[in-house]
């Protein structure tokens, strides 16, 4: 097994054990308004360090198969903040992540800014969309938008999970090609 293999499996067991719940005689309802016998409460994984950093490296070596050199890693604060500064620090090479958390309205204080990243970064840098779990993939549109806005091409998403309702059509409606960790009939106990 390789090392993305091995830590996809480590990941998997994590999310299994911490953040998967099935209930179909009382569905959860999820940050979309839909509701679901499955709910996937990945902060109870990713809020725990070792597990965290092992996400971290799983979102690196999925953006290296596809990109080299520096890669703007971008998403909506807060689910996508600690999986963005993982991925950053994973160590991965290549690519070169350069983090950019982007905030649901613009500060009111301060600059204004709506998105946080380092100064100077080209716009011509190829940026990818980081979440935790997508459903309709409505956060990552938003951040999604404010990148484009900024100047920035998106091609490619990437999440931990994908809960296969929607948000893959979502996201290549707007031509961005989604990059699933995991979706979540893996997880679905038979």
């Amino acid at each position: 097994m390789n090392t993305l293999e091995t830590d996809k499996a480590a990941l998997k067991e994590a999310i299994r054990k911490f953040s998967y719940r099935e209930n179909h005689a009382e569905p959860f309802t999820l940050a979309s308004g839909k509701k679901s016998p499955y709910y996937f409460d990945l902060k109870q994984t990713l809020l725990q360090p070792q597990f965290l950093a092992l996400a971290g490296r799983v979102v690196a070596q999925t953006i290296a198969q596809h990109y080299k050199g520096d890669v703007v890693a971008a998403g909506l604060t807060m689910g996508a903040d600690p999986i963005i500064y993982a991925a950053c620090l994973a160590g991965v090479n290549p690519p070169n992540l350069i983090p950019a958390i982007v905030r649901k309205e613009a500060k009111d204080h301060g600059t204004g800014k709506k998105i946080e990243m380092l100064k100077g970064i080209d716009t011509a840098t190829p940026c990818v969309m980081v979440d935790d779990v997508i459903t309709t993939a409505g956060s990552t549109l938003k951040a999604f938008a404010a990148m484009c806005e900024a100047g920035f091409s998106v091609r490619h998403a990437v999440c931990i999970l994908d809960r296969g309702e929607g948000g893959r059509d979502a996201l290549k409606e707007n031509g961005v090609e989604l990059l699933s960790v995991f979706s979540a009939a893996e997880f679905k106990q038979a």
